[in-house]
């Protein structure tokens, strides 16, 4: 019955490797040590979101300030337009110059 029920030396052998040693134990990081270094990595990375919030906040607005800007600028169409109504009246305005410089000043004309 003793031989039955007593520890069998390999699966003792087998428990005591499972269980950490002492020089294990020196090599592992220490709790409170731990937590504070995770505590600097929350604040590093709630810094950079700041951060790239910023960012993001900056360019959001040059790129509101760049679409006003385009608005305001006449597209190449609407600039042809205006173009085009530019020289007509400039043609019609030499025109009408001309007829006044050249026509009929009103006096007698002999032959």
């Amino acid at each position: 019955k003793l031989q039955k029920e007593k520890a069998d030396q390999q699966d003792m052998l087998a428990a005591m490797d499972l269980k950490a040693d002492k020089a294990a134990l020196d090599n592992k990081v220490d709790c409170s040590q731990f937590e504070e270094n995770m505590e600097l990595l929350d604040d590093r990375m709630e810094e950079l979101q700041s951060q790239i919030s910023d960012q993001n906040q900056h360019w959001n607005t040059v790129q509101q300030q760049f679409s006003d800007a385009l608005e305001e600028k006449l597209d190449r169409q609407e600039l042809k337009a205006f173009r085009k109504r530019q020289d007509e009246a400039w043609l019609r305005n030499i025109e009408n110059f001309e007829k006044r410089l050249l026509g009929d000043t009103g006096a007698g004309i002999k032959k």
